[in-house]
């Protein structure tokens, strides 16, 4: 009997080598995962995580490196070398969402990217706290062919998980920089770029005339943009608007922008 055991555990690791070998120590896994969840941990191991079929899919194809790769499906594990297989409760165990998906795989962070500043026009984010926020401005920024933020060290951070989900797979194709203001103005000036800022008081956005190299900057919602980036703007802009709200949301009003600013021209 106990040959005929041994037998049956060798032929499941020929089998199935990979699966075998990472069933039973996942303590360590989750334990990893988890800390992840947390800005601090995510830097201090140079690693963030994705969630879902869609963006899990979009990631391995991408340009980031894989640490580890989980699903609680067998055929999606059989189909990806080094998948690692987990039950629904681990996946409970690993996931950011109230409701998982069946599959998480862990990247490594890239190196902060250099400033690409070239096109007609950029985009700059001054402040942008809220996670949501930000990976809707990234999704939109791709959409208009903006292959680069320009953020403020204020900003919320890129990798954190509601940031990630929130791109909708916009993070592989987007990078994003962050500078302090004095050496962002700094490099846009001396690229001839004209910086354009939303503010509640300013040109109305149709009556405004775009140039041909410009940086719209967006601030957050509830504070705007801070005075040292309101001192370095040329022009301010305003979504005009007829309703009694107090203001519109960064991502809806950084969406409106672009498309004006589109409109006028690239």
């Amino acid at each position: 009997m106990l040959a005929l055991s041994c037998s049956a555990i060798l032929l499941r690791k020929v089998v199935f080598p990979y699966q075998v070998a990472k069933m039973l120590p996942l303590k360590k896994d989750i334990k990893l995962v988890r800390s992840l969840h947390q800005k601090k941990f995510r830097n201090l191991n140079g690693l963030f995580f994705v969630e879902g079929l869609k963006m899990v899919q979009e990631a391995l194809v991408s340009s980031f490196r894989v640490h580890s790769l989980y699903s609680t499906q067998d055929d999606f594990c059989s189909k990806h070398n080094g998948c690692i297989k987990v039950s629904e409760k681990e996946m409970e165990q690993l996931s950011a969402l109230s409701s998982p998906s069946a599959h998480i795989v862990v990247l490594y962070q890239k190196a902060q990217p250099i400033p690409t500043i070239s096109g007609s026009t950029l985009l700059v984010l001054d402040g942008i706290s809220d996670p949501g926020n930000m990976g809707t401005i990234m999704r939109t920024a791709e959409w208009f062919g903006i292959k680069q933020l320009l953020c403020t060290p204020e900003c919320v951070e890129v990798y954190n998980p509601k940031v990630v989900q929130s791109t909708m797979g916009s993070i592989f194709r987007v990078e994003t920089a962050y500078l302090d203001v004095q050496s962002l103005v700094s490099t846009l000036r001396s690229k001839g770029y004209v910086l354009i800022g939303a503010e509640m008081n300013g040109t109305d956005l149709y009556e405004f005339d775009f140039p041909s190299k410009r940086a719209i900057v967006i601030g957050s919602e509830s504070h705007g943009l801070n005075e040292e980036m309101k001192q370095a703007l040329s022009n301010s802009i305003t979504i005009p608007g007829h309703g009694k709200a107090e203001s519109l949301n960064a991502s809806i009003a950084a969406s409106i922008i672009l498309a004006e600013s589109f409109r006028q021209g690239r």
